[in-house]
């Protein structure tokens, strides 16, 4: 599995570092992402419709938990990024921390998965599955995570989302906190 992983990486890296526009757009794919996502959850908090404000809560409760797994298993299995094994072209610096699951890639997907699982935010849900897998293959390019890292925080982000999901009842003490949150009108705002 190693070789598989190691052998998509090279492919996906071996142009890093030959064409200044497409480092920039990888290098700007790879690092604004996440800031992107956090814009469309502000965006759907901001909604006068409580489903959509609970959209964003979830996905925000999944990205915590998302990333509190990310932690838990880089405690208990160290895979070394690319760099660290001197393979490919890195474009950017990075601390030489555990890869497996990518950080930045699980945030994506935590987010993605529990808006493309509503009804109500299914089609957004969609685009940023899409845009998290390109951030995620940029972060390959740029020579900061392996394949497998991509897939691992797609894993664990889908996790995340189910659990969150799982949540959603309207019955269960989670359920209630966040059908109470979604309901909180911010200033000016009219239902």
């Amino acid at each position: 599995m190693e070789d598989i992983n190691v052998a998509a990486f090279l492919l996906i890296n071996r142009h890093a570092g030959e064409s200044a526009w497409l480092d920039a757009l990888a290098i700007v794919a790879a690092e604004i992402m996440p800031y992107l996502f956090m814009l469309v959850l502000v965006a759907l908090w901001s909604s006068p419709e409580p489903a959509r404000k609970k959209a964003s809560l979830k996905a925000g409760c999944a990205v915590l938990l998302g990333l509190g797994a990310s932690y838990t298993v880089s405690l208990f299995y160290f895979h070394p990024r690319p760099f660290m094994q001197h393979l490919g072209n890195g474009l950017l610096s990075h601390a030489p921390d555990a890869s497996f699951p990518s950080d930045h890639t699980t945030f994506l997907f935590s987010i993605a998965f529990v808006l493309a699982l509503e009804c109500r935010t299914r089609a957004l849900g969609c685009a940023l599955l899409g845009l998290g897998l390109a951030g995620g293959l940029a972060r390959v390019f740029i020579g900061v995570h392996f394949p497998l890292d991509i897939f691992g925080a797609a894993l664990v982000g889908l996790l995340a989302a189910c659990v969150m999901q799982v949540c959603n009842n309207a019955a269960s003490r989670p359920g209630r906190v966040l059908d109470a949150l979604a309901g909180i009108r911010l200033p000016g705002m009219h239902r």
